[in-house]
């Protein structure tokens, strides 16, 4: 299983909104979100997602996305590694995205993202040890940054971790910025993993359609007329989602 990492400087810096979107391009995917915390909280620490979970929460936007299983994992620093491998171990899938920064001092991951803003200011003590494992660094903001300030801003970067590359959301745009990276993570984990834009499309919404697994055959013989595409492009992406489509009775998948 390869294994996708997302880290981030501080809070709600978007490290969930990316994580979805990536989620969102894979073929076969599992997701987790790993928490920190200086006691163990009550309950069991590797907690599933499901349909019935706060649609506003982190992980819930990693189920929507596709991803499954989806787990919230409570840890302490003591218990991380076990919990880590604990979690790894219960997912059957191709690829594994995975939220949080004190991870990265268990596992080597595949391919690893740090988002931040365009200062240093407010990095979690945990933040400095994610941004040397980076791979890329994503620099969040509407407002442009500056040419000197861009050089300068990568210098420190790269003082801490020579071999990463650097992309400003301010300059393409945040979701032009998000393929980017999406396209550095399929060169260096290859592309059998990954849909093409418009089977993500096909993919987003058979996800959302299915239930247990299964999908009715009119419902994705009106999915291809909606989107525009052949009824074989919607059963090769069924068939890649191992989703089952049934009650089909006219041979179209």
């Amino acid at each position: 299983m390869k294994t996708v990492t997302i880290s981030g400087a501080n809070k709600d810096i978007g490290k969930s909104s990316l994580a979805a979107y990536i989620i969102g391009h894979c073929l076969v995917c599992a997701a987790a979100k790993f928490s920190l915390h200086a006691q163990a909280p009550e309950g069991p620490a590797i907690v599933p997602e499901g349909p019935d979970g706060d649609p506003a929460s982190d992980t819930a936007r990693m189920y929507r996305a596709g991803a499954r299983p989806v787990y919230w994992v409570r840890s302490t620093e003591e218990a991380l590694p076990a919990d880590i491998a604990r979690t790894l171990e219960s997912m059957d899938s191709s690829v594994a995205v995975l939220e949080g920064n004190s991870i990265l001092q268990h596992l080597a991951p595949d391919f690893a993202i740090f988002i931040m803003n365009p200062t240093f200011d407010d990095f979690k003590p945990s933040a400095w040890e994610a941004l040397k494992r980076a791979d890329v660094v994503l620099v969040n903001g509407d407002t442009a940054v500056s040419g000197e300030e861009a050089l300068r801003l990568e210098h420190l970067c790269k003082v801490r971790n020579p071999r990463l590359k650097i992309l400003f959301s301010a300059d393409r745009g945040r979701e032009a910025a998000w393929n980017i990276i999406l396209s550095r993570i399929v060169g260096k984990l290859g592309g059998d993993y990954f849909l093409e834009e418009t089977d993500a499309r096909i993919a987003e919404e058979l996800q959302k359609r299915a239930k247990d697994g299964r999908i009715p055959c009119g419902v994705a013989l009106k999915l291809a007329e909606e989107l525009g595409v052949s009824t074989q492009k919607v059963g090769e992406t069924a068939n890649q989602l191992k989703l089952k489509i049934i009650n089909c009775s006219l041979g179209c998948f």
